[in-house]
């Protein structure tokens, strides 16, 4: 799919799926307050990005279902990462609260507490790790693309 740049705002000339791997808080944000409405195509690409993010499929083993630990950091209230883990094993108990979920949902920082770059930050890193093994992995415009592009990535 060809993504349209966007031509406005701290995220000028990136694609959507640019800024989601970049600055997700900002395209949630940007989500409730309707930036994107009466912007064309972008508001079309920017439904498809919202729906996707908020979907995504855990890389599986057939013979290990796997779940996703969202951990909150309990000092601050706000998110601090998540874990793959076996769906078998029995969800976390100990100081900082958490929840399971079998979908990765980029969206989870920002509904915690609005206005958390740190959170989104670190849920970056983890997907990363999830989806590409490591946190260190640089996200080109051709990776983030090809990752929105692929429906197999969502559920």
């Amino acid at each position: 799919m060809p993504w349209t740049n966007l031509g406005f705002g701290k995220h000028k000339s990136k694609t959507i799926p640019q800024v989601l791997f970049a600055d997700p808080d900002w395209f949630f944000w940007a989500m409730e307050e309707d930036v994107f409405k009466n912007k064309g195509a972008l508001l079309s690409e920017a439904n498809d990005i919202n729906y996707k993010a908020r979907n995504i499929k855990i890389p599986n083993d057939e013979e290990c279902p796997l779940s996703v630990d969202y951990y909150i950091h309990r000092p601050t209230g706000k998110f601090s990462h998540f874990d793959i883990v076996p769906t078998s094993q029995p969800e976390h108990v100990g100081s900082s609260p958490a929840f399971r979920s079998h979908l990765v949902n980029m969206s989870i920082p920002r509904q915690i507490a609005p206005y958390d770059k740190l959170g989104c930050k670190r849920l970056v890193s983890s997907l990363k790790v999830c989806v590409f093994g490591d946190k260190s992995e640089r996200m080109t415009k051709s990776k983030c693309e090809k990752f929105f592009d692929d429906p197999y990535n969502f559920a």
